[in-house]
């Protein structure tokens, strides 16, 4: 910055002028640029800089890589996709997707009012029986990590092992990515059940890749 001391009149300027010019002529080392670009801001800038853009999904244990690339799609500078700012996307099922995407979960399947039809559901004139309107439903999967020699039928653990639970933290994630996604004014339902036990309609073959007692990936809501 230049020096605008300069600008002023020697005769009639005091000093509290004289200070006010130093301190606007100041030429301060700082790379704006680069600490305004998410993927190139040093990391201990990343939480300042969500919050200059009100990125509203964030954990603090994200790795920097995602942490940068939520930053760019509020911002509207994501290199994924371009021009296409986060926020504007709240309340769309494309919005709800890069969401979710952000907390390692996608979705399955969806019924969403006004579907006549609901598989396994009966219809009494246009509306599925338990089908609230208004309402869209939601199969989603994520990964679940089941703790070490935990108990399963046939078998059991001792000591700490026999009172650890499986960890909820990805279902709690994905519950609040559902939540930021959405407009304020729509509501959904989500099951994260997306396996399901075998069954003989499933016409397993018997090569050993399948049995009985084992699961399979749901492909819908029904």
């Amino acid at each position: 910055m230049s020096n605008v001391a300069t600008l002023l009149d020697p005769n009639s300027a005091d000093e509290i002028e004289y200070a006010l010019a130093a301190g606007m002529s100041d030429d301060l080392p700082i790379p704006y640029a680069e600490i305004m670009d998410p993927y190139r801001t040093p990391a201990r800038f990343l939480p300042w800089l969500a919050a200059h853009h009100s990125v509203d999904l964030w954990f603090d244990d994200w790795p920097d890589d995602r942490k940068r690339e939520m930053i760019a799609q509020c911002a509207g500078v994501s290199t994924l996709y371009p021009a296409s700012p986060l926020a504007a996307l709240k309340g769309t099922l494309v919005g709800l997707k890069r969401y979710l995407a952000f907390v390692d979960a996608e979705i399955i399947d969806r019924v969403a009012h006004p579907s006549r039809f609901t598989f396994g559901r009966a219809v009494i004139g246009l509306t599925p029986i338990a089908h609230k309107a208004f309402v869209a439903h939601y199969l989603v999967k994520l990964k679940l990590t089941a703790p070490k020699n935990r108990w399963q039928i046939g078998r059991s653990a001792f000591g700490r092992s026999a009172i650890t639970s499986v960890d909820l933290e990805p279902i709690r994630r994905a519950m609040r990515a559902m939540t930021t996604a959405k407009s304020p004014e729509t509501l959904y339902s989500v099951t994260f059940a997306w396996r399901r036990g075998i069954t003989f309609n499933d016409n397993i073959t018997i090569d050993g890749s399948s049995a009985f007692g084992g699961y399979r990936d749901r492909q819908r809501l029904d």
